[in-house]
């Protein structure tokens, strides 16, 4: 592990110029708009203070990591991809059986470090951050990796895959780290919609587009599980995709649901009761398998707090979310967040280390990506 600002994507292997010309132009445009010329005509001393501004700006735009610099590269020029992806698949073959280094070795070439991914010859319509809550799951990385990247790719979207693991001894608790995701993902942004995934649900037809709706979305509605049937009306786990504006309205996920269940069907609850509906694509496209996995211990307070939510919706969630970041590991196809989650702590959103994993495989970085 290397610190991120020391990667060798930053030096001589870096594929992106220092400081580009995407960025000084949009400095001196913005100038512009303040008469700038003119100013510069008249003294030699603002003429300093204008290029050392453009220089600074645009040093550290540079200087962020690799998938940042996606911000940089607006290629208008493009034309925009299609409604309908042209190279979806339908059904997918589902491999259980991948480990990290042969998901490095089939994906990394069309992946930026730490998980990024965009179309190459079309500017997407969406973007999208996908946020995979685990712990002690590390033989379903590879897996899930290896199915998503070229699922997500064939669907045209910009997109970043984020991992969030739970660090310490205390019961699993799913839905805060969904919570920093979005808080964590959000920073890295704008993004136009998040998928909030578990890491052994792959879906089985490439139709089920992860593409952004006006209205929240239950993706793993037909488990392999559940004989391809959704469970109950009001199921929404396994995986949903979400606009920001829709998050920021039922104040995110429930921080109180300490083992395994009924984080879901809260978040049901806070959706259809901030007049929002809940969407759903009609089976066979939302068959999803579900990897082999030892079941979780249950919450023991699932049902009660469920009785509650509604009324915990405005003072349970992103605002008394409480967590630090212990580390952010950028790792050729996703990127890691180790997160400590604490009921009782003060508020605490600090990064204590970031780190940049490089892969074992010599393979040539993508062309820059194209954000709309």
């Amino acid at each position: 592990m290397v610190n991120i600002n020391d990667s060798p994507d930053q030096s001589s292997n870096h594929r992106y110029p220092r400081i580009s010309r995407q960025c000084t132009g949009r400095v001196m445009t913005w100038l512009g708009g303040y008469s700038a010329r003119k100013v510069v005509k008249k003294t030699a001393v603002a003429y300093l203070l204008i290029t050392t501004m453009i220089v600074m700006v645009c040093v550290m735009e540079s200087s962020r990591p690799d998938f940042h610099v996606m911000r940089a590269y607006n290629t208008p020029s493009l034309p925009g991809c299609p409604s309908t992806p042209p190279h979806l698949r339908g059904n997918l073959a589902i491999e259980e059986k991948v480990n990290m280094s042969e998901a490095e070795a089939r994906h990394r070439a069309g992946v930026m470090q730490g998980g990024f991914s965009s179309p190459q010859h079309c500017v997407a319509r969406w973007s999208l951050a996908v946020i995979v809550p685990y712990r002690n799951r590390e033989t379903q990385i590879g897996a899930f990796l290896n199915h998503m990247h070229p699922f997500l790719q064939r669907q045209q979207l910009n997109y970043s895959i984020y991992f969030v693991e739970q660090e310490g001894a205390a019961p699993f608790n799913r839905a805060s780290l969904l919570n920093v995701g979005f808080k964590e993902a959000r920073k890295e942004g704008p993004w136009d919609c998040y998928a909030f995934h578990d890491i052994d649900l792959l879906p089985e037809n490439d139709f089920h587009l992860y593409h952004c709706s006006p209205q929240p979305r239950h993706l793993a509605v037909a488990l392999s599980t559940f004989n391809y049937r959704n469970p109950y009306h009001s199921y929404f786990g396994g995986g949903c995709l979400m606009m920001e504006s829709h998050i920021l309205k039922v104040n995110g996920w429930s921080n109180m649901y300490w083992g395994w269940g009924g984080e879901d069907d809260d978040m049901w609850n806070r959706v259809t009761s901030s007049d929002m509906t809940v969407w759903r694509y009609p089976n066979p496209y939302v068959r999803y398998k579900m990897i082999q996995h030892r079941p979780a211990a249950p919450s023991q307070e699932r049902y009660k707090l469920l009785a509650q939510s509604v009324e915990r919706l405005r003072t349970d969630g992103l605002n008394s979310l409480r967590y630090s970041v212990i580390t952010t590991t950028r790792y050729p196809l996703y990127t890691n967040i180790l997160a400590h989650i604490s009921p009782s702590a003060p508020n605490i959103f600090t990064t204590v280390k970031s780190t940049t994993v490089k892969s074992t495989t010599v393979s040539n970085p993508p062309s820059p990506p194209h954000i709309r």
